[in-house]
């Protein structure tokens, strides 16, 4: 009994020193952002196009005027820190990828960027 206790308790050693972590890589961060990006007059447009079909209240975030900045901020959409890990841009990035332009992402971004504003 002693003996098959020990082979099972080394074939669990040897199983788990074969598991290896897998890191799904970052997405790279565009360079050359654009500056000046002003919330209402550049990002809330791109919204109201392309998003709120269906986050009008309906489905989190609530992306309609005079909802969407105090719901992406108070939801931690934003990570002003470290932009391109802001679920945001990684949402347009992944799952919602093609919902917006490129540019209007490289807005979006640089909007992050700048620190998220509302402005």
């Amino acid at each position: 009994m002693r003996r098959l206790l020990m082979i099972l308790t080394g074939s669990l050693i040897v199983i788990l020193s074969g598991c290896t972590k897998y890191e799904i890589p970052a997405a790279e961060c565009p360079e050359d952002l654009p500056t000046n990006v002003s919330y209402s007059a550049d990002v809330q447009p791109i919204f109201d196009a392309n998003c709120v079909m269906c986050h009008a209240g309906g489905q989190s975030p609530d992306l309609s005027p005079g909802w969407s900045y105090d719901e992406l901020i108070d939801g931690d959409y934003v990570d002003t820190d470290f932009p391109c890990s802001s679920p945001l841009y990684e949402v347009f990035s992944g799952t919602h990828d093609g919902r917006a332009s490129d540019e209007e992402l490289l807005t979006i971004l640089g909007w992050i960027d700048e620190g998220a504003k509302d402005n």
